[in-house]
């Protein structure tokens, strides 16, 4: 059965939330070219494995991975893909917020069958960028992430879209990333200048290596820009990307909701 082929995809409105960082023409040339630099090692780093789909979660919270997948789909889609983006982070959903949509109607209740894709995905405004809203907050989300019907969901969009950017939720904090590591062709994890440690990552790592996921590299972030003015707090350069450079060098309940029969 083909999952995509059927579905009338809702169009996002265009207004993003005040609080979130949606690239634009506006945004400084040093900040989409970062991204840029982040899209050319995506797509070399994932090639070998001939996979689509890419886990993204970072050591802790707020540590910028939720814009780093937006994002990261943004630069995919500009470039000609026909991109997913997908908010697994079903404890604090944040996705729905770039693009002023309603997260209810998404993953969660589509796992659990009592969504459809016309129900939970969103056409936005970036031509050939589709989001997958995170859905109501269940009470279990690692056993939705881990159940079969999520395994088959990712296959099938892999075969739809060029590339599925899954945004996941901090690694050390809860297992939902780990759990889903299995069903993805790779892993980026997002490191914090400054606020991520060598402890952090290290057990990130260890969580990740553990779990047999292919981790194939991490995205440094929120090193400060000379540029005055909005963008000054958010991205200098996302080029540091890859195993040549180690992090630890520059930071020193309801009922169950049950996955739907597939």
């Amino acid at each position: 059965m083909d999952l995509f082929s059927k579905f009338k995809k809702k169009k996002a409105v265009e207004d993003t939330d005040e609080g979130e960082y949606l690239l634009d023409e506006n945004t400084p040339f040093n900040v989409r070219e970062a991204f840029n630099t982040l899209r050319t090692n995506v797509v070399f780093g994932m090639a070998p494995s001939g996979g689509k789909s890419l886990l993204i979660t970072s050591a802790n919270q707020s540590e910028g991975k939720s814009t780093t997948s937006v994002n990261l789909g943004v630069v995919l889609a500009q470039n000609g893909a026909k991109v997913l983006l997908i908010d697994a982070d079903m404890r604090k959903p944040k996705l729905h917020k770039f693009f002023n949509v309603d997260y209810t109607k998404g993953l969660s209740r589509f796992l659990i069958g009592q969504g459809t894709l016309n129900d939970s995905l969103y056409r936005t405004p970036i031509k050939g960028l589709d989001l997958m809203t995170a859905g109501i907050i269940p009470p279990n989300p690692s056993e939705l992430l881990g159940s079969n019907r999520m395994k088959v969901f990712i296959e099938k969009a892999q075969e739809y879209y060029d590339y599925v950017i899954i945004d996941t939720p901090p690694i050390n904090v809860v297992t939902d990333a780990t759990v889903l590591s299995e069903s993805v062709s790779a892993v980026l994890v997002v490191v914090h200048y400054g606020s991520t440690t060598r402890d952090d990552f290290q057990k990130a790592k260890n969580q990740l290596k553990i779990s047999g996921a292919n981790v194939i590299g991490f995205a440094i972030i929120g090193v400060r820009s000379e540029h005055k003015g909005y963008y000054k707090k958010y991205y200098k350069s996302y080029s540091s990307y890859g195993y040549g450079h180690r992090p630890e060098e520059t930071a020193d309940q309801t009922e169950k909701a049950k996955p739907a029969d597939d």
